[in-house]
């Protein structure tokens, strides 16, 4: 699109950055036209001042005729681009969390004066040595739209925008705010798994497969990404705009709770701090907590109870045949006696590991991670590969209390009553601890749907406080409270 140079700003005595838009270079009516566009452009996005958008000075233009080109004079920024970290591999998840947050006030702060980006990528992301986010050309890709290069181009017209990390709605040239937050979710998928979402050979087909194509989950690509990060990133790359984060704010705040995504095992003090949400909660276990740690079980006694009998009887099998070896010749009623006991010896060895297989495998754990995440739009929650999505629109009351089966008892889950026609298939809660042979009760109209691991105090408090707003009233407070049982 420009250069861009560093210079001194002689009357303020400070270095600056000078960009100079080449693209508009030259003369003639449509030129001209374009860079009328981009400096009325660049005079709005002037007006931005946030720690975390590029701070525009000046702007004009410089020289005659077929050398006219417009130029920016802009805050200078020491820092590295966010394509120059990711070609070397250096983003961590934390680095993703945080980074992604800070573009997420940048984007606040602009749609909050009617300026969107349209292109959000990572060429256009600045991280400086202290880890702070500046993000560029805001308007800068609008203003220079129709003098794209070929690869902003359809078949049919202009578009604006990076196709690699376009929505589909601003692929069919109607951009809106959360265009921009689309783009941030393809830019993060990227920082997860180190490619885009959507991969093909032209612009054609990649804006083909951002109209009609579902993403993969992150963690289908990159093993070890946490659930809560592939709800984020697929609720951003939704195909309707109004089924992703409503604003760029409660992006924000959902991303700065990704540090509540882990499991403590470190004490917390008698008397915490108390918990504040702001934004959307998640969180998630690994599936490997011990069953003991959430819950109470009586499978073992049932196990036990069905191996010891038959083990005895074995035994005494074994035993009768070893104190009578020559009984097998004899040719008389006790022989074939004594043929039977080793028959019903043998027939015993195969049946009972069978038995017992039988038994132990419909309640052996399910090791699957899990996870819940509560926001504006609803409740999500997974289980291994099994996701699920509640809105609010279809939740009558929230209940918090014991999720109890045959054989097991859960100390909290998450209970729903749905309004009428919206009562979702059969299903396991996420979390509950068995796929087969042990179902979780529907208790008083509420349906299970999550089961909660082992939790903190701060966590526990970010949980209730984040359903009690945007549940807005529709918890039962009889069963509300409820905290019982063995969690951290």
């Amino acid at each position: 699109m420009g250069q861009v140079w560093e210079a001194q700003d002689e009357s303020l005595s400070r270095r600056v950055a000078v960009k100079v838009i080449s693209l508009l270079a030259g003369d003639g009516r449509q030129k001209a036209e374009a860079r009328a566009r981009f400096l009325r452009e660049a005079q709005i996005t002037a007006g931005l001042q946030h720690p975390n958008i590029v701070t525009v000075y000046d702007l004009g233009e410089t020289g005659t005729g077929e050398d006219r080109v417009p130029f920016l004079v802009m805050e200078l920024v020491r820092g590295e681009g966010l394509d120059a970290l990711l070609r070397r591999g250096a983003v961590t998840r934390p680095d993703a969390a945080r980074w992604g947050a800070q573009i997420c006030d940048a984007l606040s702060e602009a749609h909050a004066a009617g300026v969107m980006h349209r292109d959000i990528k990572p060429s256009n992301i600045l991280i400086s040595p202290s880890g702070t986010v500046k993000v560029l050309d805001f308007g800068v890709a609008r203003a220079v739209g129709p003098q794209a290069t070929a690869a902003r181009l359809t078949q049919t017209g202009f578009i604006v925008g990076t196709p690699a990390y376009m929505a589909p709605e601003q692929a069919r040239g109607h951009p809106e705010p959360s265009s921009d937050l689309y783009a941030l979710g393809c830019l993060l998928f990227e920082l997860m798994t180190g490619r885009l979402p959507f991969s093909a050979p032209d612009t054609a087909g990649c804006l083909a497969a951002h109209l009609t194509q579902d993403p993969p989950a992150p963690s289908s690509l990159a093993p070890g990404v946490p659930p809560a990060w592939d709800d984020i990133v697929l609720t951003l790359l939704r195909k309707e705009p109004g089924e992703r984060y409503s604003d760029a704010a409660g992006l924000a705040q959902a991303l700065r709770g990704l540090d509540h995504t882990y499991v403590s095992t470190v004490p917390e003090p008698r008397n915490p701090r108390p918990a504040h949400a702001d934004g959307p909660f998640a969180i998630s276990w690994t599936g490997k907590e011990p069953l003991s740690a959430y819950a109470t079980s009586r499978e073992r006694r049932w196990i036990v109870g069905l191996g010891v009998p038959g083990a005895v009887s074995l035994a005494g099998l074994l035993v009768s045949l070893a104190m009578s070896p020559d009984a097998l010749s004899q040719d008389d009623a006790s022989g074939w006696a004594l043929g039977a006991q080793v028959l019903l010896v043998v027939v015993s060895l195969v049946l009972l590991p069978l038995l017992w297989l039988l038994i132990y495998f419909p309640l052996s754990h399910d090791r699957s991670a899990w996870s819940v995440q509560v926001g504006p739009l609803g409740i999500r929650t997974t289980n291994g590969l099994d996701r699920r999505e509640y809105k609010w629109s279809e939740i009558k009351t929230l209940a918090i209390e014991e999720v109890v089966g045959n054989k097991v008892r859960c100390a909290a889950g998450l209970h729903v009553k749905f309004r009428k026609g919206a009562e979702p298939s059969a299903h396991r809660p996420a979390g509950w601890p068995y796929r087969f042979g042990d179902q979780a009760r529907v208790r008083n109209g509420r349906v299970p749907i999550c089961v909660f691991g082992p939790m903190t105090d701060r966590q526990w408090a970010l949980l209730t406080e984040t359903l009690a707003r945007y549940g807005q009233g529709r918890w039962e407070d009889e069963a509300w409270p409820c905290r019982a049982g063995p969690m951290t």
